[in-house]
């Protein structure tokens, strides 16, 4: 039974690494094409402008929210003034500080002009609903996008080879202790006919004893 749970556990700690193998691949694949992955309707991405300084310094990671963009311009409409996501010709995180009956007005915290064009339903992602420095890595990330792809890519197979060499080492010492258990029980399975066997003989032996000698007293009488 023990050894079932090993073997269980064993396989799904498999199972999350590579969900969290796929995760990060993915989400550094959304990097470098400068689009969002989306889990559990929420996104993250690094500021790669200073265009929302000193709001969100470039670099730095953000959680976007996926909400419904009616939601948001009635918010805007009512003065509130969030910061959304949205595309245009690449995506773009800037301060919704109008609604118009053609869209959202958006502009950056440290531009001096407002955004051509107007956030509608149809280029509308999110909110922003964190931003936060990770030491260095989102200015990292940004500078070297093709070297940290390649290099997590490298990290993440090392780790998947260990991880699945380690887990055919357990399968195989679990077959080795069944074998071996399998062996015992042959082996005791063994020693027990062979005891039987002994048995039987010594009373066939014991019994051809007695008869003969039954049949050597008859004769003398």
């Amino acid at each position: 039974m023990k050894r079932v749970m090993k073997v269980m556990i064993s396989v799904m700690t498999v199972f999350f690494f590579l969900a969290s193998i796929l995760l990060l691949v993915i989400g550094t694949m959304s990097l470098q094409e400068n689009r969002y992955i989306k889990i559990f309707n929420y996104s993250y991405s690094v500021v790669g402008s200073g265009s929302m300084e000193p709001t969100i310094m470039t670099g730095e990671f953000i959680i976007i929210k996926y909400i419904d963009y009616d939601d948001v311009y009635s918010d805007v409409e009512a003065g509130s003034k969030p910061i959304i996501a949205f595309r245009t010709d690449k995506n773009i995180v800037h301060r919704a500080i109008e609604a118009t009956e053609e869209g959202l007005v958006t502009k950056g915290d440290n531009n001096s002009a407002i955004d051509a064009g107007y956030v509608t339903e149809e280029n509308f992602i999110g909110i922003v609903v964190a931003n936060f420095m990770l030491l260095d890595i989102g200015n990292i990330t940004l500078n070297y996008k093709n070297l940290v792809f390649l290099v997590i890519i490298i990290i993440l197979l090392f780790i998947l080879v260990h991880e699945m060499v380690n887990f055919i080492k357990m399968v195989r010492h679990a077959q080795e202790e069944k074998m071996l258990a399998e062996h015992e029980l042959t082996k005791d399975e063994w020693i027990k006919a062979e005891k039987e066997r002994i048995r039987l003989e010594l009373e066939a032996e014991m019994k051809a004893r007695r008869e003969a000698e039954n049949d050597k007293n008859s004769t003398v009488k």
